[in-house]
């Protein structure tokens, strides 16, 4: 059985069938060795009887014959057992029909010597077989000394057929059997359903991901318990929302980058040609070539993000670390925001720790992170009444300092905050605002961060900005 309910079904049955053959064998030495003890037992004690009426009835130490078998006939009818007496010389005294040798026959058996000389425990001996053809088959013999004041006179073998007692041990097996057989098909009964139940839910992962695997991310799996394999369904479930999301991102993303790539190029053919067959006149020529250097800038910029999530994508970011003077790198970075700033007339304000900080930072990737912050900053801020402050802040163990950009425009809602910073994400809100933004710059920001063990936060809220930190290490001097 290849499938995970067959292999289940079948450990599950083989070690029933295991448990139920070893409970088989232990209950079948139980039952033998219970049977034969109480066997044992029952003819022990009456051997003894039959010894002590025996010792009681003699005269002068010796045995009455006529009491002799009437004994054994009463031994016989009342206690189910055939019932042998012999003399210390092995000579048959008295034996019922079962015996194999006749009254006043002279037999030998090594086995009743312990008996015989006095040696046997409790003055009996347990014996099996048929005793020096003493018995015509195989039985189980007890036998019990005569004495008569101290002196031994003789014994009394009481015994029963072997056969007798194995069909009383095999009636006992045969209905133990019998029980086991139903416990065990009653048991499958709850191992088939439980196999069932346990398999069920990976059945419907199997099915919807081969459903998901076609490009159909509607289907979700329907979680029945709370145990590991409900856990696990709820995961698949999420991760099916996931992709879900992921798709509609990926196929609004595609919609949107066509849209970004097909306005300015159909902008830039259209200048073009019209400054090529002269439609432009020369005067105007240079403003129109103005319009198309900025859309190209614009499709550069867009190249180059997605050139940089495809890296992302494709293999672990390695920072290049060094040294790098934050301050700096920040002024340096505001430098280039200076015409948008003065085009929307906003103010950006720097706050800075101390006079020099220095981090451990790879410069290239941390002066993204500060030109897409900033960029986003100027994009999402009104123009004329806008403010940018970014800040830094020493960390109370001293080992790093917190970079904040932080605006007063627009802001997020709680829904915006939780998928900023996914891959491709682009808010319909802001998408009338920026015009340039590819929805990929804040994703950038989040793996270049996390490519140095650094974290991004985002504090925001609508009509009142919002907020981004991030954590540099400070470079020990």
């Amino acid at each position: 059985m290849r499938t995970i309910f067959g292999k289940q079904l079948l450990l599950y049955i083989g070690t029933l069938i295991i448990s139920f053959v070893l409970l088989g064998a232990l209950l079948a030495q139980v039952i033998r060795g219970y049977f034969t003890d109480r066997q044992v037992d029952f003819l022990a004690d009456s051997a003894e009887r039959v010894a002590e009426s025996l010792e009681n009835q003699t005269d002068y130490g010796i045995l009455d014959y006529i009491r002799l078998n009437s004994q054994i006939i009463q031994a016989r009818q009342y206690l189910q057992a055939n019932v042998v007496i012999i003399d210390t010389d092995y000579i048959v005294l008295g034996a019922d029909t079962g015996g194999a040798i006749s009254v006043g026959a002279h037999f030998y058996a090594g086995e009743l010597e312990p008996l015989m000389n006095g040696t046997a425990e409790n003055h009996s001996v347990v014996l099996y077989g048929n005793l020096n053809n003493l018995y015509h088959e195989p039985r189980l013999v007890v036998g019990h000394a005569i004495r008569i004041n101290s002196l031994l006179i003789g014994a009394v073998l009481m015994s029963t057929s072997m056969a007798e007692l194995e069909g009383a041990i095999d009636g006992m097996y045969h209905i133990t059997f019998i029980c086991l057989v139903l416990t065990a098909l009653a048991a499958c009964v709850p191992i088939y359903l439980s196999c069932r139940a346990i398999t069920k839910p990976l059945r419907q992962m199997n099915e919807v991901a081969g459903i998901i695997a076609g490009g159909d991310f509607e289907k979700r799996i329907q979680v029945q318990s709370e145990d590991e394999t409900g856990q696990l369904a709820q995961s698949f479930n999420h991760m099916a929302e996931s992709l879900q999301a992921q798709e509609k991102i990926r196929r609004s993303f595609i919609a949107n980058l066509s849209h970004d790539l097909r306005s300015p190029l159909t902008s830039m053919r259209g200048f073009l040609q019209a400054i090529d067959d002269g439609t432009v006149p020369p005067e105007k020529q240079p403003y129109y070539i103005s319009i198309v250097k900025d859309e190209t800038e614009r499709l550069i910029k867009l190249s180059n993000d997605i050139l940089d999530i495809h890296r992302i994508q494709e293999s672990d970011i390695k920072p290049a670390l060094s040294p790098i003077n934050i301050n700096g790198l920040i002024r340096k970075t505001i430098s280039l925001f200076e015409k948008q700033a003065l085009d929307k007339r906003l103010k950006i304000n720097c706050t800075f720790a101390h006079e020099t900080d220095t981090v451990k930072a790879d410069a290239d990737m941390i002066q993204r992170v500060l030109y897409n912050l900033i960029d986003n900053a100027i994009k999402f801020t009104e123009e004329g009444t806008g403010v940018i402050q970014i800040e830094t802040t020493t960390l109370p163990d001293g080992n790093k300092i917190r970079v904040c950009v932080q605006d007063n425009g627009r802001g997020m809602r709680e829904e915006e905050q939780k998928r900023i910073f996914d891959r491709f994400y682009k808010g319909d809100a802001s998408r009338g605002e920026d015009k340039r933004g590819s929805g990929l710059g804040l994703s950038i920001v989040k793996e270049f961060i996390r490519a140095h063990g650094e974290s991004i936060d985002i504090e925001s809220e609508p009509g009142k900005g919002s907020l981004f930190a991030f954590t540099l290490p400070l470079e020990k001097l």
